[in-house]
């Protein structure tokens, strides 16, 4: 039997078992009421129990256990109202199957939480024993609206998946460039939005204005009036109205903690006459507002309200999970978010200092001691690579990483300091499993990197030599020795024994270079917050290889790196395509787009291919 025959029994024998998983509602009787008052917004996320992995169930600790449900059958309904007259039914909602066929009504209850500063509350339900691929409708007022959203497939022989990613919106208000980029990706009508973080800049702090910040985000995007992200749509040869674009949250750098640089204290400058540096803060906006990533997996950070550095005036009774989690489709799709802005990965830096001189635990006394309580590097190997199972390159036909602080940036990458854990423990067990490309942001530009590999051994005809990099937004003090500017504030990098030029970064005996049928990492922000030009320090004065355009290599800066990210997954591999909010006006009209790129990831070939030439956009079916 070949491998499509193979697939297609798998879709039809995982839709099946779909039906046999728990449900983890509490049940509610068919005649009971739901709510008075109409959703102000609703938005749905996916919800896997599947593989979690770290769960120990002698002690109970180490996250989630596993349960027998994953993201093609599981969605989280998400809808914010204000209390009605009987608050016990604000939590109920009901829900069937209309497509492709058509089941009985059923009703569940969910959670109700408290929307920090404002008078509405979130109301949350976890869905499972749903049929993939498949349109359900919703209600949570009696003869209110109807609201719709769409499973994912059970295999891509189905039909493909369409995701659409973008980051940095950031902006407390919304330009007419994030409204054109909104309408965009709801005229392209993903199977979900991946946002890579800085949402709002609510920078952790629980406020009235924060909590104004965020309303607005998800009234433009989902509420129930004129959300961009609630379209009709013809499936099946049907039209459904209401249909939602699912939500998927990864962290960045501005939604967490008292001052959005302190995963770095190095960074920080207090002053010598300033005691103390920034604290953590446990309450999350995101933690609040969404399931993904935060409820999925239900590991505790460094954010939990018992760690030495928390501010009290910003916590919050039962918050302070960690900020990464995965989402397990069928065999096809492995979507992993990870938090690069706030965890440390590895050992503890040992003697490190702030940007004036200081040592970091004259400060911080904990901060080598109680470092890091979940270590992100730790919990990826034992995703990809568990000791009682196949890895991850084996399950699943592709494996999408996404996280905000770029790697590969243009403007201001620290490629020692900032990204090394990162690049020693990340990328090998990535690379390992076949991941052909990641998602980025931070940046605020757009970009992609050339197809790279990892390898134990060193290119021939190379040599390493440390460069020094200097951060682009604060100067090294000159308090600080030599022998640490040398160990925290150089790249050893690979450069050609004939030309000089640097070809590549050596990390922990591994060393990173161009490879035609490598990894590539796209993105660097760009949904609302552009950047002028490319920066001369950070990334500038160790090499560009990573964006040669002779190589495949690409940057955009200023106003025309706005974008977002189209990725198309099928069995035959993946087509990623950018586009911009000038490009708008032509998707309207029903004419292809000019992509700022179109290249594609052929599975049976093995090899990237640019289709730049290609304009005409992929359909849905």
């Amino acid at each position: 039997m070949n491998r499509n025959k193979l697939l297609t029994t798998a879709c039809v024998v995982f839709a099946f078992f779909g039906l046999g998983t728990l449900c983890r509602l509490a049940a509610v009787s068919a005649d009971e009421p739901l709510g008075e008052n109409e959703a102000l917004r609703v938005y749905v996320e996916f919800a896997d129990g599947t593989h979690r992995g770290s769960y120990d169930p002698q002690t109970g600790r180490g996250g989630f256990p596993d349960e027998p449900y994953d993201a093609t059958t599981a969605m989280v309904v998400n809808w914010h109202r204000l209390p009605g007259a009987r608050p016990e039914w604000d939590d109920r909602l009901r829900y069937r199957r209309v497509h492709p066929e058509r089941s009985e009504w059923l009703r569940a209850q969910g959670d109700s939480f408290e929307f920090w500063h404002r008078p509405e509350r979130i109301q949350r339900a976890v869905l499972t024993r749903l049929q993939p691929n498949s349109v359900y409708e919703f209600q949570v007022r009696e003869g209110g609206r109807v609201f719709r959203f769409r499973t994912m497939p059970a295999c891509l022989e189905e039909r493909s998946v369409s995701i659409v990613m973008t980051g940095d919106h950031q902006q407390p208000s919304w330009s007419s460039t994030t409204h054109q980029l909104a309408r965009l990706t709801a005229r392209l009508q993903p199977d979900m939005f991946v946002v890579k973080g800085d949402y709002v800049n609510c920078e952790g702090r629980v406020t009235a204005g924060n909590a104004e910040r965020w309303a607005r985000y998800l009234d433009t995007l989902y509420g129930v009036e004129d959300g961009y992200f609630l379209y009709d749509a013809e499936i099946g040869g049907q039209r459904f109205e209401n249909l939602i674009i699912p939500h998927v949250g990864i962290l960045g750098n501005h939604e967490t903690g008292d001052q959005h640089h302190i995963r770095w204290p190095s960074c920080v400058n207090t002053g010598r006459s300033t005691p103390g540096y920034p604290r953590f803060t446990a309450a999350n906006w995101m933690e609040l507002l969404f399931h993904f990533p935060y409820r999925s997996e239900g590991f505790y950070s460094e954010f939990r309200p018992d760690h030495p550095n928390i501010n009290p005036e910003h916590a919050q009774e039962g918050f302070g999970h960690g900020g990464f989690g995965k989402l397990s489709f069928s065999d096809y799709l492995l979507l992993i978010g990870l938090d690069n802005s706030q965890n440390w990965e590895g050992e503890p830096e040992r003697g490190l200092r702030d940007w004036q001189g200081n040592l970091i635990t004259e400060r911080w006394p904990w901060f080598e001691t109680h470092h890091s309580d979940v270590r992100q590097d730790l919990w990826l190997q034992d995703l990809l690579e568990p000791e009682d199972g196949p890895p991850a390159r084996e399950r699943y036909q592709h494996i999408l990483p996404f996280w905000h602080r770029g790697l590969f940036g243009s403007s201001r990458l620290q490629m020692s300091l900032k990204n090394r854990g990162l690049m020693e423990y990340w990328l090998p067990i990535l690379y390992r499993n076949g991941v052909r490309m990641f998602g980025e942001a931070h940046d605020h530009q757009y970009g992609h990197t050339v197809p790279m590999t990892i390898t134990e051994t060193q290119p021939e005809g190379t040599y390493v030599e440390k460069v020094p990099y200097q951060p682009m937004s604060w100067s090294l003090s000159p308090d600080l020795p030599e022998d640490y500017l040398d160990e925290f504030f150089t790249v050893a990098c690979l450069k050609d024994e004939e030309t000089g030029q640097i070809v590549g970064w050596a990390y922990r005996d591994r060393f990173i270079t161009y490879h035609p049928r490598g990894m590539r990492a796209f993105g660097h922000g760009g949904w609302g917050g552009g950047r002028a030009g490319i920066s001369n320090r950070g990334a500038g004065n160790a090499g560009w290889w990573f964006s040669d355009p002779e190589r495949g290599g690409k940057t955009i800066t200023g106003s025309r790196s706005y974008h977002v990210h189209r990725i198309v997954l099928s069995p035959r591999g993946l087509v990623t395509q950018g586009v911009g909010p000038g490009q708008l006006e032509r998707l309207e009209q029903g004419e292809p787009p000019e992509w700022l790129h179109h290249l594609k990831w052929d599975r049976s070939a093995n090899e990237w291919i640019d289709l730049q030439s290609e304009t005409e956009p992929r359909t849905r079916n």
